[in-house]
C-alpha cells in the first residue's frame, strides 16, 4: 500500500477533526450549542452564516482561544479539548492581518521558525520556498506598511503556513479587501490549499466566498448547524427556510398543502413534492429566480402562470423581472432571465408573461417563518 493510499484510506475511516457536542457560553448568552461535525484530512471547510450566528466562536473554540463550555475537540486521534493554542497543531490567519509592523516580510514569515530554533539555513530555504509560493518573493525586504492589503495577507498566509502545520484556520481572510482583490485572493487561496493538502477550515459571511472555495460548507444560524453539504447541496437542497433565504436569492410565496403533490396558492395548484406534510398545512412555497421558464411556455403546461412584468432591472448578461398579478394571489415574484430571451420575447413593463416553475425544483418548508 503507498503513502498516498494510506492517507486517503485514513481520511475515510477517522475524521481529521472531531467537534463533539461542544456548546461555548458566555454568561447568559449561549454562543454555541451542541454543535458537533466531523472534518476529513485536506478538506476545506467553510463556516458560513451572519453575525453572531456562532462562527467566529466555534473557530476560536478549535483553536483554544476560547476554551468550549461543554464537548470535546479532537485532532488526528488527539483530544485538545484543553489544549492552549501552543500545544495545538494550527496556523491561523486573522482578518486583520497581524503582521509585526517592525518586521520586513522575511522576518514575519520567519518568526514561528525562529521560535523553535531551527537552523538558520533551514528556516532561511523555508522562508523562500513560502514566499516563492504566494508569489512575494521580491518583496521579501519590505515592511508591511509598504505593502498593498492583498500583499499583506499574502504574507500571513505564508506565515500561518510556515511550520507546516496540519490545520489551517482562516477567520474572514478576504473580507477587509477590496472586490477585485477578493476575487483574485479567494482563487490563489484554493489553489494553495489544493497543493499543500492541508486541511483548512474559513470563517465568512460571503456566501460568494464559501460557494466558490469550499469543498464543504457549514450553514450556522443561532449558535447551531443548519446544514452541512457541498456547495452544490446547500444551494440546489436546503435544508430549511434559514439556508434557502440565506445562499442565493429565493422566491417565498404562502401557501396550503392542498393534497399529495399538490399545494395551493392563491386560486392557483402547483404540483411539487409535498414529502410528508399534511393536507392542509400552512408551508412557504420555495424556488429560485434563475429556476423559472419563460420561453415556449404554454397555459396548460402543469404550474404554468400568466403574469405581469411590473419592473425589470438590467444585470448585463442577464435580466431581473419583477412578475405580479392575481394569478399568483397578487403576490411578487423575481425571475431572472437571460438578456437573449428578453430580445426574443420583446419584454416590456407591463406586458404578460407566461413562466413555468418546474415542479423538481420547488421547495416547501413549514410557514413559521425564515
Amino acid at each position: 500500500m503507498t503513502k498516498a493510499e494510506v492517507k486517503t484510506e485514513g481520511r475515510a475511516d477517522t475524521p481529521y477533526l472531531r467537534i463533539v457536542n461542544v456548546s461555548k457560553d458566555f454568561g447568559d448568552f449561549t454562543a454555541l450549542n451542541d454543535v458537533s461535525i466531523d472534518i476529513g484530512e485536506g478538506e476545506f471547510v467553510c463556516f458560513l452564516g451572519p453575525s453572531g450566528c456562532g462562527k467566529t466562536t466555534l473557530l476560536r473554540a478549535i483553536a483554544g482561544l476560547d476554551i468550549q463550555t461543554l464537548g470535546a475537540i479532537h485532532q488526528a486521534g488527539r483530544e485538545i479539548s484543553a489544549l492552549p493554542p501552543a500545544e495545538r497543531d494550527f496556523g491561523i490567519v486573522f482578518q486583520s492581518y497581524a503582521l509585526f509592523p517592525n518586521m520586513t516580510v522575511v522576518r514575519n514569515v520567519a518568526y514561528g521558525l525562529e521560535n523553535r530554533r531551527l537552523p538558520r539555513a533551514e528556516i532561511q530555504t523555508r522562508v523562500r520556498d513560502l514566499l516563492d509560493l504566494v508569489g512575494l518573493v521580491d518583496q521579501d525586504d519590505k515592511y508591511p506598511a509598504q505593502l498593498s492589503g492583498g500583499q499583506q495577507q499574502r504574507v500571513a498566509l505564508a506565515r500561518a503556513l510556515a511550520t507546516s502545520p496540519g490545520l489551517l484556520l482562516l477567520d474572514e481572510p478576504l473580507s477587509a479587501l477590496d472586490a477585485r482583490v477578493r476575487v483574485r485572493l479567494r482563487h490563489e487561496i484554493k489553489q494553495l490549499q489544493h497543493r499543500l493538502g492541508v486541511t483548512t477550515i474559513m470563517v465568512t459571511h460571503d456566501q460568494e466566498e464559501a460557494l466558490t472555495m469550499a469543498d464543504r460548507i457549514v450553514v450556522m444560524n443561532h449558535g447551531v448547524i443548519e446544514q452541512v453539504g457541498t456547495p452544490v447541496e446547500i444551494y440546489r437542497h436546503p435544508a430549511t427556510a434559514f439556508v434557502a433565504d440565506f445562499i442565493g436569492q429565493m422566491n417565498f410565496l404562502p401557501g396550503t398543502v392542498s393534497g399529495p403533490g399538490t399545494v395551493r396558492l392563491g386560486a392557483l395548484e402547483l404540483t411539487c413534492d409535498t414529502g410528508d406534510m399534511a393536507t392542509g398545512a400552512a408551508v412557504q412555497i420555495a424556488f429560485r429566480p434563475e429556476d423559472i421558464i419563460a420561453r415556449d411556455v404554454a397555459t396548460d403546461h402543469a404550474n404554468a402562470i400568466v403574469a405581469t412584468v411590473q419592473d425589470m432591472e438590467f444585470l448585463g448578461s442577464s435580466l431581473r423581472i419583477t412578475l405580479g398579478g392575481e394569478a399568483i394571489g397578487g403576490h411578487i415574484v423575481n425571475a431572472e432571465l437571460s438578456i437573449n430571451l428578453m430580445r426574443d420575447l420583446s419584454l416590456q413593463q407591463g406586458h404578460a408573461l407566461a413562466v413555468r416553475i418546474p415542479a423538481e425544483r420547488i421547495r416547501l418548508y413549514p410557514a413559521t417563518g425564515t
